[in-house]
């Protein structure tokens, strides 16, 4: 039971302590209050209970995003993703889409588009932090 609950309760006992008329019209304002205030008492304290389970299971969520004792902490694509290890490429000669791996990316061979066999420079991005060294 919240504070505001017993309070309200309090005020309850008081109002039947002092034997209120609930016939005149100050009995029945009194009367009315006190029942508004049992109401929002009620609305508070679910609110209080529903917010408790909100970050309930925002703290769990958060353990799972943030799961210290993951194996795999460079993971960016997740369990559930369906990644592979291919890239798509778009051939700039002759318009053809075809995938190749990363182990294509390691290789110094040069990637060759399988429709027109032209050769294709894939030059990878690195952090857009980095100076250059011609300054």
């Amino acid at each position: 039971m919240s504070v505001i609950t017993e309070k309200v309760s309090y005020l309850k006992g008081l109002a039947e302590g002092f034997k209120i008329n609930k016939d005149t019209n100050e009995g029945k304002l009194f009367t009315e209050i006190i029942n508004v205030l049992g109401e929002i008492a009620e609305a508070v304290e679910y609110l209080e209970d529903l917010q408790d389970e909100v970050f309930e299971r925002v703290y769990d969520l958060e353990d799972e995003v943030y799961d210290e004792d993951s194996d795999d902490d460079y993971d960016f694509y997740g369990e559930d993703d369906d990644y592979d290890g291919q890239f798509s490429v778009k051939c700039p000669s002759c318009g053809e889409e075809f995938f190749i791996d990363e182990d294509d990316l390691d290789n110094e061979d040069d990637i060759v588009c399988p429709s027109c066999n032209e050769s294709i420079e894939i030059e990878l991005g690195g952090c857009c932090c980095e100076e250059d060294d011609e300054e």
